[in-house]
């Protein structure tokens, strides 16, 4: 029952940022553009779509693999083009993309994790 619960709410974070990222598209392809990504506007509505089918087969258990796999892909572009923080000159943005990327791989454990049992 707890894992069921779980799921659904690591789903529903899934789905509601790729909601985000189709309902807002401006904000994410600005910040994906200043970031240095390729193709900033088709690639903010990718992931929105890949953000909704994997928190919907989170919540759903349907095509599970499927979603847990998009949903890492997702995270692990996300942090090697995005959350460089690697590469940043201030200390502040250095430590706010360094957040956002061990989010992203602690994220990519759990979801891995998933997929395992």
């Amino acid at each position: 029952m707890l894992k069921t619960v779980l799921l659904i709410l690591l789903g529903l974070f899934f789905m509601l940022n790729g909601i985000s990222h189709l309902v807002s598209p401006r904000i994410y392809e600005a910040y994906s553009a200043r970031r240095g990504l390729f193709s900033p506007k088709m690639m903010v509505r990718i992931s929105g779509v890949a953000l909704i089918f994997g928190g919907i087969s989170l919540m759903t258990g349907i095509l599970l693999l499927y979603g847990i796999i998009g949903l890492c892909l997702f995270l692990v572009i996300a942090s090697f083009t995005i959350h460089t923080f690697w590469k940043e000159k201030t200390a502040e943005t250095r430590l706010i993309e360094g957040m956002h990327f061990a989010k992203n791989m602690a994220i990519l454990m759990e979801l891995v994790y998933i997929a395992s049992t």
